[in-house]
C-alpha cells in the first residue's frame, strides 16, 4: 500500500468516520440554550443549539475535547483544550456571539475533569498533575488559587452556585465518599453510606436545597437524597444499573424538585428513565437509544444517544414528551445481536456479535478500552469498518466491564490479564461455534483493550490468527513511573498495590515479560503525544521484537495522543487495521 488513499479500504472508512458525531452536551439550568461538540469539521467542534440553529462557537478549526461550561446569563463559554494531545490542558473563554476568544492558562494546568463558571472572571476547576489531584479557583488573568488538594482521584463533581459548594467524589471503587466544601471558607463535610460503599455521581439541585448521588453497596444501586445544610435524607430509590458507565460518565441529572433524569446501564445499554424520589420507582425506558451524555436546560433536560446500528442524534424531555433536537445522520449499517455465554468459572459473560454478510468470512474478537467501560450499544465506526470489511465481529464484555453491577465491574481488581483474558478466549470459542469458523480468529482493541490484544497473544499464542493493538499498556511498571496522578491512582486500583506492594504482579501482568511468547503477527498503532500508553514503551518492545525476529508492526500516529481528534488520523488507524488484517486471512 503506497498510501492510505489508495487502499480499497479508505472510501468505506471515510464514509463511515465523516458520519458526523454529536456528543457531550452541555447546558445550564437558566438556559434554552445548549453546548455540545460534532465532527463534521473533521475534529471535534464546539457548537451551540439556539432556538433551533446549531452555529459554530469560535472560529478556529482547533479540536475541542468536550470539556465546556456555558455561562448562567451571558453568550460566554469556558473551555479547555488538550493542545497536543498530552492530556495537559489549557483553559480559553469565547463570547460565541462576537466569537472573540480569551486564552485564560499561558500554559497547560494538567489533566482536567470537571469546569464550572463561578462569577463572570472565576472559574472552578478539577483535575491532576503529576502529583495530585485539585480543586482550583482559577482567575481570568490566568492565576489560580488551590482549594484542595488529594492523592485520591476526584472522579465526578457537580458546582451549586447558590451556595457555592462544589459536591465531589472522592476516591474510586468501595470506600470512596462525597465530599461538600465551600469555595469561600474551604470546611469540608463528608458523606459516606459505609466504609465498603462506593458512593459516586453527586448532582445538587440549587433551588430546592438537594443534592442526590449514587450509593453502591455489593450491586445494589440506590439513589441517594439529601439536604445540602443539614445533609438529612430526604429519599432514597433503588436502580437497577450502573449509574456510572465510564468513571467521570454518566446520567443523572435533576429535572424538578421529584424527579431526576438518569440513564443506569444495564447489560451494555444506557436506557433514559426517570427517578421519581417521591414515589421511590424508576420508570420504563423513555427512548430506545443507548444515553451517552445528558444535561439540564431550561424545564428540561437534552440528551445525545445513539445504538450500535444508529448514529448520534441529540433528543430532549420537555413536559413529558421526547423531541428530536438534532437528528441522526441515518444509514443502513450492520444489525447486532446480543449473547451470552459461559466463561471458565462459569461466570455469564455477555457480548456483542455483529455478522458480515459474508457467511464464511474470519471472526475478529474486539475488546473495549477501560477496563471500566464496556462494548455498549452506542455507535462504533470501528466496529461497523471491520464488519464492512469482510469480518463477523464479537465483542465480549469480560469481567470489569460496566452496567453489569459492581461485583462485575470490580471482579477483576487485582487480576487484569487474568480472568479477563480467558473470557475474551472463551467468548472467541463460543463465536466460532455459533458462526461455524473453522479457523484462528484475530484480536484487536485499543487502550486496556489493546494490552488484553497483546497480553492474549504473547499468553495465550496457540489460540489466535494475530491482532491489532491501538495504544497499548506493554509495561506496567514501566508506565507507573511515567504517568500522572489519575493514571497511577489507577494503575493501583487495578492491579490492588502499588509497585512496591505488587512487584511481581505488575511484572507478570505485562506483555513485555512475555514477549518472547509472541507467535502471531501483531500491528501496534501509537500515539506521538500519548500520556497514558507512553510511546516510549512501545517502542522499547518494538525494538525486543525486532531483536527477537518477531512479526510486530509498528505505526505512529503524528501529533496524536491517547485519543485521535482529527478525522484524518482516525481513518488512517482503521485503515491500517483493514490492510493488516488482510495479510492475516485474504493473502491468497
Amino acid at each position: 500500500m503506497k498510501s492510505v488513499e489508495e487502499s480499497e479500504y479508505f472510501d468505506m472508512v471515510k464514509s463511515l468516520w465523516s458520519v458526523p458525531r454529536v456528543s457531550n452536551v452541555v447546558g445550564a439550568r437558566t438556559r434554552t440554550e445548549f453546548l455540545y461538540t460534532d465532527t463534521r469539521s473533521g475534529v471535534p467542534s464546539l457548537y451551540v443549539w439556539n432556538s433551533g440553529e446549531c452555529v459554530a462557537v469560535s472560529r478556529d478549526s482547533n479540536p475541542v475535547t468536550g470539556l465546556y461550561a456555558l455561562h448562567n446569563v451571558k453568550p460566554w463559554v469556558v473551555f479547555a483544550r488538550d493542545e497536543k494531545g498530552n492530556e495537559n490542558f489549557s483553559v480559553y473563554v469565547v463570547d460565541y456571539e462576537t466569537r472573540e476568544v480569551d486564552r485564560i492558562t499561558q500554559g497547560g494546568i494538567g489533566r482536567l475533569t470537571e469546569l464550572f463558571w463561578v462569577s463572570d472572571d472565576e472559574w472552578l476547576v478539577i483535575g491532576c498533575n503529576d502529583q495530585e489531584y485539585f480543586i482550583t479557583l482559577l482567575h481570568r488573568d490566568g492565576t489560580r488559587c488551590n482549594l484542595y488538594a488529594t492523592d485520591e482521584q476526584i472522579v465526578t463533581a457537580d458546582y451549586d452556585d447558590r451556595r457555592e459548594l462544589v459536591v465531589a467524589s472522592v476516591g474510586r471503587g468501595p470506600g470512596s465518599r462525597i465530599a461538600l466544601m465551600n469555595i469561600r471558607k474551604r470546611n469540608i463535610a463528608w458523606i459516606s453510606e459505609s466504609d465498603i460503599s462506593e458512593d459516586t455521581f453527586p448532582k445538587v439541585f440549587p433551588e430546592k436545597g438537594y443534592y442526590a448521588y449514587v450509593t453502591d453497596v455489593e450491586g445494589e444501586s440506590e439513589v441517594v437524597v439529601r439536604f445540602v445544610d443539614t445533609h438529612e435524607i430526604v429519599s432514597r430509590v433503588s436502580v437497577s444499573g450502573d449509574i456510572q458507565f465510564l468513571p467521570g460518565r454518566g446520567n443523572l441529572e435533576w429535572l424538578d424538585e421529584t424527579t431526576l433524569f438518569a440513564a443506569p446501564g444495564q447489560d451494555a445499554e444506557l436506557s433514559p428513565r426517570l427517578v421519581d424520589i417521591e414515589e421511590k420507582v424508576c420508570s420504563d425506558p423513555l427512548t430506545g437509544i443507548s444515553v451517552t451524555s445528558s444535561t439540564r436546560i431550561g424545564e428540561g433536560v437534552v440528551f445525545a444517544g445513539s445504538t450500535l446500528s444508529c448514529p448520534p442524534a441529540i433528543q430532549s424531555f420537555k413536559k413529558g414528551r421526547v423531541a428530536t433536537v438534532v437528528p441522526s445522520c441515518a444509514n443502513s449499517y450492520s444489525s447486532y445481536e446480543s449473547h451470552w455465554y459461559p466463561s471458565f468459572d462459569g461466570k455469564q459473560i455477555q457480548g456483542w456479535l455483529v455478522k458480515s454478510k459474508k457467511e464464511k468470512a474470519p471472526l475478529v474478537v474486539y475488546c473495549h478500552g477501560g477496563p471500566n467501560f464496556a462494548t455498549l450499544n452506542i455507535w462504533d465506526p470501528e466496529l461497523q469498518a471491520l464488519v464492512k470489511a469482510g469480518y463477523h465481529v464479537f465483542a465480549p464484555n469480560f469481567r470489569g466491564s460496566t452496567t453489569f453491577g459492581s461485583a462485575f465491574k470490580n471482579h477483576n481488581t487485582g487480576d487484569i490479564g487474568g480472568g479477563d483474558i480467558k473470557d475474551v478466549s472463551y467468548g472467541a470459542k463460543y463465536a466460532c461455534k455459533v458462526l461455524g469458523v473453522e479457523g484462528k480468529p484475530a484480536i484487536a482493541g485499543g487502550s486496556y483493550g489493546g494490552y488484553l490484544t497483546l497480553q492474549a497473544l504473547t499468553t495465550q499464542p496457540e489460540e489466535w490468527a494475530g491482532g491489532v493493538a491501538l495504544i497499548p499498556l506493554l509495561d506496567l511498571l514501566g508506565t507507573y513511573e511515567m504517568v500522572d496522578a489519575h493514571y497511577r491512582a489507577l494503575l493501583v486500583y487495578l492491579l490492588g498495590g502499588t509497585p512496591e506492594e505488587k512487584r511481581d504482579l505488575y511484572r507478570e501482568r505485562s506483555p513485555i515479560t512475555h514477549i518472547e511468547n509472541l507467535k502471531s503477527p501483531v500491528l501496534i498503532l501509537a500515539g506521538e503525544n500519548d500520556s497514558r500508553c507512553p510511546l516510549e514503551l512501545i517502542q522499547r518492545f518494538h525494538e525486543r521484537a525486532t531483536q527477537l525476529h518477531l512479526p510486530v508492526e509498528l505505526e505512529i500516529m503524528k501529533e496524536e495522543g491517547h485519543v485521535g481528534f482529527h478525522l484524518s488520523s482516525l481513518i488512517r488507524t482503521s485503515v491500517f487495521q483493514l490492510e493488516f488484517l488482510k495479510t492475516l486471512f485474504f493473502h491468497d
